[in-house]
């Protein structure tokens, strides 16, 4: 199996504490079904260097998972409970071995 890293991507506040909770029991729910070598890690802090394109949203957290290949991957991301909040991206990318 492949490893693949999904990054988070903006995303909007809940608009209400039993929205966020809702929001974060589906969440838990769909991270517990999968095969994550790191299940969720949020940042906090970020800072943002060199030529940075307008409208570009930093990473907020990341997950990495195992799946067979990208199409697995873009499906298990496309389940993820993050992409219902408005403004919300999420980057599907496979690990690459720069050696032999």
């Amino acid at each position: 199996m492949a490893q693949f890293i999904l990054t988070y991507h903006g995303g909007s506040q809940p608009k209400s504490p039993e929205e966020g909770k809702a929001h974060m029991d589906r969440y838990m729910q769909w991270i517990g079904g999968l095969n994550a070598s790191v299940p969720q890690q949020p940042l906090k802090g970020t800072q943002m260097l060199g030529d940075v394109p307008d409208g570009h949203v930093p990473m907020m957290g990341y997950t990495v998972i195992e799946a067979d290949d990208m199409d697995a991957a873009l499906a298990i991301a496309k389940a993820c409970p993050f992409l219902e909040m408005d403004n919300a991206a999420m980057q599907v990318s496979e690990f690459h071995s720069m050696g032999g």
